[in-house]
């Protein structure tokens, strides 16, 4: 593998996409054809992709079908192949174009990865749930119009030089995951089944006759207000004992500052600012969610520093933190937005 820098290579990446000029270029695409030549190829040269990687009407079929033919497609190597299929800037992606580019995914030989664009969204999709068979909703999506840092460090990941396609899936995989599990427990909290009443009913200790109507009544948010605290208090003693994670009254100095920084702008709900202490991070996040850190605080005996995104800060001491007000600010609103 060549000579990576992450950091160095998203730097770069970030300063291109802002130096991009979506809106001077968008005003020359009127058309398929005009967008692709001002908008998607150019885009897929900031991920180093040459012109001659993008193979125009690519052939997504089987035998002697009738030819469909996907718009561009990228052949990364003898085995994988990521397909393009691109719409006029002013169209609006729709279950409708994705089911399109499902047709073309399915026939496409070796194809994980299918993105759908219209040069100013990109929505990448693969075949998670059920192989083959590409998913109803993209695991991934960058809009050149409105991004944040973490969205920047996920496109990097198609970077043409270190682009790694088992590696993108399990990321998807991931995501898939996270928000069906999130989508299905809270549509069983919202709405429960029977069986899971019933599974519930069972476990207790009191054992009184199962009420379905009762029990639903029961299930309102103080309830889940309190069972979520009483969750993260298990997890903090749990993990304080299991893996040696103890929260320090720095930490919670540092929460409350950048918290109180935060809810000041009116844009940003007190109630979705968090934080979560894992071994050697102590982060800081918007609605309790891993994937939408604000910030990490490193904090040993002898130094103290911040991250955001992936810019690092020494600090001398708590107060300083607000010195990074601005981009501490600008990058929650990003998250909320997400």
């Amino acid at each position: 593998m060549i000579n990576f820098n992450r950091k160095q290579a998203f730097n770069f990446l970030k300063k291109s996409i802002e130096n991009f000029n979506f809106l001077q270029k968008a005003e020359n695409c009127a058309n398929e054809a005009q967008t692709k030549k001002f908008l998607i190829d150019p885009f897929f040269m900031l991920l180093n992709y040459r012109h001659e990687d993008l193979v125009p009407e690519y052939e997504a079929d089987f035998g002697e079908r009738v030819s469909n033919k996907v718009d561009y497609a990228i052949k990364l190597n003898k085995k994988d192949v990521i397909i393009i299929e691109c719409k006029k800037l002013q169209s609006k992606l729709t279950d409708k174009e994705a089911g399109q580019l499902s047709g073309y995914f399915q026939n496409a030989k070796n194809s994980r990865i299918a993105i759908l664009t219209n040069g100013k969204e990109y929505r990448f999709y693969s075949d998670v749930a059920l192989a083959n068979t590409m998913d109803s909703k993209p695991f991934f999506i960058f809009n050149l119009d409105a991004y944040s840092d973490n969205e920047i460090d996920s496109l990097l990941d198609f970077d043409a030089r270190i682009i790694n396609i088992n590696d993108i899936i399990k990321k998807a995989q991931e995501t898939v995951f996270i928000d069906d599990f999130e989508k299905t427990f809270l549509k069983e909290m919202t709405d429960p089944t029977v069986d899971f009443l019933k599974l519930i009913h069972k476990k207790m200790s009191f054992k009184a006759k199962f009420d379905e109507q009762r029990m639903k009544e029961l299930m309102n948010s103080s309830l889940f207000k309190s069972l979520t605290e009483k969750i993260i208090l298990h997890e903090t003693k749990t993990n304080s004992k299991s893996a040696g994670i103890i929260t320090t009254d720095e930490e919670i100095q540092a929460y409350h500052t950048t918290r109180t920084i935060l809810i000041q702008n009116r844009k940003i709900p007190a109630d979705r600012i968090g934080y979560r202490d894992q071994k050697g991070n102590f982060n800081i996040l918007v609605d309790d969610n891993q994937r939408k850190i604000i910030c990490q605080l490193k904090f040993t005996e002898s130094t103290k520093k911040i991250l955001i995104g992936l810019n690092e800060y020494p600090l001398e001491n708590i107060d300083e933190i607000l010195k990074f007000k601005n981009e501490l600010i600008d990058r929650t609103i990003s998250l909320l937005e997400l």
